[in-house]
């Protein structure tokens, strides 16, 4: 399942020939999560160690990953829509155990700053340990 959701998202970023593009793809992907959730726009959730004001809820029901995430800029909502397209319902255990490298196969790694390479990657991090430690409890 993991597999073929990543393959469909890498050819729909990859339907775009140059990087502005796709950039601008996903931006507009933003629109698709609302940047204004205050139920999840609370400190417990803020992820620390990103440029911009990332908000990440992990969780699961019956041994698949649920994720809600929004930020305060539209080029990580695009990116966050992405992941949470790519995760949302996937068993903890095949995201475990299959991680995904997202950053180095969609192109985002020469498009964004290191900073904001380094957020996305922390919160890939958190995602993948999440579903280490909770893969056994289901």
């Amino acid at each position: 399942m993991l597999q073929e959701r990543w393959n469909s998202i890498k050819e729909e970023l990859f339907q775009f020939d140059d990087e502005y593009t796709r950039y601008s793809f996903l931006v507009e992907l933003s629109a698709y999560v609302s940047p204004h959730q205050e139920q999840l726009m609370q400190p417990q959730y803020l992820y620390e160690g990103c440029q911009s004001k990332v908000w990440l809820k992990l969780g699961q029901k019956n041994g698949c990953l649920t994720i809600e995430a929004t930020s305060d800029t539209m080029l990580i909502r695009g990116i966050l829509y992405v992941i949470m397209e790519l995760y949302r319902d996937v068993p903890l255990c095949e995201i475990a155990e299959h991680p995904i490298p997202f950053l180095e196969e969609c192109g985002f790694a020469t498009q964004l700053t290191a900073a904001r390479n380094s957020g996305i990657k922390g919160i890939l991090d958190e995602i993948n340990m999440f579903c280490a430690r909770n893969q056994t409890t289901v």
